[in-house]
C-alpha cells in the first residue's frame, strides 16, 4: 500500500477579474553586456520565441499578455543557458549573475513561488531516487543480490511516494493552472484512463480551458478510443521487407495481440521470450501477434527480431516515438500491448508473462 503524503498548504492561484492585464519582464544580470536574449513559451510540445533582444549592461524587459499563466524561458546567447520560470500577467524581476545563471531569482509571480515550493520537494524525492539507483549499481557491482533486492524496492518504494506527492499537489490545487501542467509533466505516461479522468474532471472548468487542460483532455479522448471494450483502431505502416501491412489483415478470425516494442527497449526484449512461448503454443489454434517497433535503425530492429526468434508480423515506420501507431493508440511507455477478439473489438491490455499465458489458456484451454 502505498504511503499517504501530507502536503504542506499553499496558496492557490485562481484566475481572478482585475488583475494586471500584461507582463512585463525585467531582468538584471550582473557582469553581462552585450549578450542576445530571447523570450520564448512552448507551442505543440516545442519551446518557440515570442519576442528577442539583448541585455545591455545587465539590463534587459520584455512585454505582452498572457491569457492563462504558463511556463516560459529566457535564453541567454546560443550557449549560455536558460533559466525556465512561471509567468502571469505580473511585473516579473529576473536577477542574479552571469556566472550562475541557473540560480537566477525570479521575483513578482506568485504561481512562480508556487511551482518553486511543489519543485522543491519533488527534487528531494529525486535526490533520494538517485542515491537509490547508485546503491543499487554498486550492488549490482558486487553481485549482493540481497542489497539488489532492497535498493530497488528502496527506489519503487520513492517512485510510489513521489507520484503520491504529485497526485496529491493536483487534486488539491484544481483551481490553479499547476494541476493540469504538472499533470501533464509528471503524470500523463504513468496513469491509466480512470485516474486521469479523474484528475481533469477534479479540475476547475476555467483551468480546463488553459493549454495545459486541453493536452489532458487529447490525452484522454486517445485513451478513451483505446479503453477495454472498445473497437481497435487500424494502422498500416511497412513491415521488414518495406511492404505496407495493415493490422486489419490479421483481425477477423481468432485473437490478435498488438504489440508495441522495440529492440533498444531492455523490457521489451526480456519480454519477447514468454511472447515467442505464447506463438508458439497458442498459433496453431488461432492466436496470432501483429508486433509494431518503436526502432529508429531498421538493422537494430531485423537483428532483434532474428535475435529474439521473432516469426510473428512486425510493422514499423522506423519514427522512434513520433509512430503514427503509437500516437494512434496513445502509447507512453513500452513494451505495451492489446488482446484484440474476433470481433475487433479490445479485450484486454498490457498482458505479459504468467497473465498472458493464463488468459490464452482461458481462451484456447491447454495445450493439446
Amino acid at each position: 500500500m502505498k504511503r499517504f503524503i501530507a502536503l504542506i498548504a499553499l496558496p492557490l492561484m485562481v484566475f481572478a477579474c482585475g488583475g494586471p492585464e500584461k507582463y512585463d519582464i525585467s531582468g538584471n544580470i550582473k557582469n553581462m553586456n552585450q549578450v542576445p536574449v530571447t523570450l520564448q513559451k512552448t507551442q505543440n510540445g516545442e519551446w518557440t520565441t515570442l519576442d528577442s533582444g539583448h541585455v545591455e549592461n545587465g539590463e534587459f524587459s520584455f512585454s505582452g499578455q498572457l491569457n492563462h499563466p504558463q511556463m516560459m524561458r529566457l535564453q541567454f546567447g546560443k550557449q549560455r543557458g536558460t533559466v525556465n520560470f512561471f509567468a502571469e500577467n505580473s511585473d516579473i524581476q529576473v536577477v542574479g549573475d552571469k556566472d550562475s545563471l541557473q540560480s537566477l531569482q525570479v521575483k513578482g509571480s506568485e504561481i512562480h513561488n508556487q511551482y518553486e515550493q511543489f519543485q522543491s520537494r519533488l527534487d528531494d524525492y529525486n535526490r533520494q531516487m538517485q542515491k537509490a539507483v547508485g546503491e543499487y549499481r554498486k550492488a549490482a557491482q558486487n553481485n549482493n543480490e540481497e542489497a539488489i533486492e532492497k535498493s530497488r524496492n528502496q527506489y519503487q518504494s520513492l517512485a510510489n511516494e513521489r507520484q503520491d506527492y504529485v497526485e496529491q499537489y493536483v487534486a488539491s490545487h484544481s483551481n490553479s493552472v499547476l494541476s493540469p501542467y504538472l499533470t501533464q509533466r509528471h503524470l500523463l505516461s504513468f496513469v491509466g484512463y480512470d485516474k486521469l479522468d479523474s484528475l481533469y474532471t477534479g479540475i476547475s472548468p476555467e483551468v480546463q480551458q488553459t493549454k495545459y487542460g486541453e493536452a489532458i483532455k487529447e490525452r484522454l479522448d486517445v485513451l478513451k478510443r483505446t479503453q477495454v471494450g472498445q473497437p481497435y483502431i487500424d494502422i498500416t505502416l511497412p513491415d521488414t521487407s518495406g511492404n505496407s501491412v495493415s493490422l486489419s489483415e490479421y483481425v477477423g478470425e481468432g485473437y490478435v495481440l498488438l504489440d508495441f516494442w522495440a529492440a533498444w527497449c531492455g523490457p521489451c526484449r526480456k519480454e519477447n521470450p514468454n511472447l515467442v512461448e505464447a506463438y508458439e503454443k497458442y498459433h496453431d489454434q488461432g492466436f496470432e501477434i501483429f508486433g509494431v517497433s518503436f526502432d529508429r535503425s531498421k538493422d537494430a530492429w531485423l537483428k532483434a527480431i532474428d535475435r529474439d526468434n521473432i516469426t510473428w508480423p512486425q510493422v514499423s515506420d522506423l519514427e522512434y516515438w513520433d509512430s503514427k501507431a503509437g500516437e494512434k493508440y496513445g502509447i507512453r511507455s513500452i513494451p505495451s500491448n492489446f488482446l484484440i477478439n474476433g470481433e475487433g473489438k479490445i479485450v484486454e491490455k498490457n498482458l505479459r508473462g504468467e497473465e498472458l499465458d493464463k488468459k490464452l489458456q482461458e481462451i484456447y484451454g491447454e495445450e493439446s
